[in-house]
């Protein structure tokens, strides 16, 4: 009787710690949360995830792929039908033999090796000794007077007369302004082009044709015709009646020149006070005039002339020496 007494006494005892604890710990939670304490916040909005914008590239498609046949050998790669085997490697039944190459030993590595090609004719080159690169030079560009701009200027071929006046009313002119002239005569020979054609005329008392007919432009004709140039006023006789340019052109329209090259002073001989109404009619037949003159003003009444004489066939005056 006494020892379930003392079983009773430590249950109860026991039931009454465990709602002490029980208790103690509800105190703690329920109490303290009568009471009213303050808590900061903030809130902040959420960001929607951002939309990557993909732009189309503006060549869709650089190199179109060509389905041209070549004539080079196609390579095609040769595997087996065995099964894979336990480490994943198809296994070829026999080894492949690739003839078009050359074996390489992968133990000697793979540094390309040196070779020598011998090319017959080939100039030789020393060793260590650079060899320095000559420029070819570029040849000078000729500068082309004003007579050869005009013959230039012309389409198609062109058969040129030169008539070089050598008259009395000329003898006193310096001996290098007549050199002057004949040197742009001959200049202008050789740009002349092979269909061209020419013939060189010298007046004085006489009438002086080089050619009974037009010359063909070749390099041998071009370099007589100009030799023969040098040597003109030894061509001619200077005593007796001289002619003058407009009968001279009378002459020359019998031809049927495209171009008449006229050195002259202008003055005709036959009259005494120079007529311009005469040089239209003594133009006709002759194609474009270009007339030189030198050592002469250009209101000098020989200049006038020469220069009428141009406007009148549509073609040039030049003062050479201004």
């Amino acid at each position: 009787m006494k020892y379930k007494s003392s079983t009773s006494l430590l249950i109860s005892i026991g039931l009454h710690l465990i709602v002490g604890v029980i208790g103690f710990f509800y105190w703690f939670k329920v109490v303290p949360s009568q009471h009213k304490d303050t808590m900061d916040a903030f809130f902040t909005e959420v960001e929607k995830p951002k939309t990557k914008r993909i732009i189309q590239p503006k060549r869709p498609q650089i190199r179109k792929q060509t389905t041209q046949s070549t004539n080079q050998p196609q390579m095609k790669i040769l595997t087996s039908n065995q099964p894979v085997t336990h480490r994943g490697v198809v296994s070829a039944a026999e080894a492949t033999a690739f003839e078009p190459f050359e074996k390489v030993n992968l133990g000697e590595g793979l540094a390309p090796s040196t070779t020598s090609v011998k090319f017959e004719g080939a100039p030789r080159i020393q060793r260590g000794v650079e060899q320095p690169i000559k420029k070819q030079k570029k040849a000078p560009e000729r500068i082309k007077s004003r007579l050869v701009k005009f013959i230039e200027a012309q389409e198609g071929p062109q058969r040129i007369v030169y008539c070089v006046d050598l008259s009395a009313s000329m003898q006193d002119l310096a001996d290098r302004k007549l050199k002057k002239i004949l040197d742009i005569m001959q200049d202008s020979l050789t740009f002349l082009e092979p269909h061209d054609s020419f013939n060189i005329v010298a007046f004085s008392t006489e009438l002086v044709v080089y050619q009974n007919k037009f010359v063909p432009v070749t390099e041998e004709t071009v370099e007589v015709s100009s030799a023969y140039l040098v040597d003109i006023k030894s061509q001619i006789r200077t005593k007796g009646t001289d002619h003058d340019m407009l009968t001279v052109l009378t002459e020359t329209a019998q031809t049927s020149p495209t171009i008449v090259v006229l050195f002259s002073d202008g003055i005709p001989t036959s009259i005494t006070q120079p007529d311009l109404t005469l040089v239209g009619s003594h133009a006709k037949g002759n194609g474009k005039v270009f007339a030189m003159g030198i050592g002469m003003a250009p209101d000098y009444p020989g200049a006038v002339m020469l220069k009428q004489l141009s406007i009148v066939s549509d073609g040039d005056f030049w003062l050479v020496d201004r």
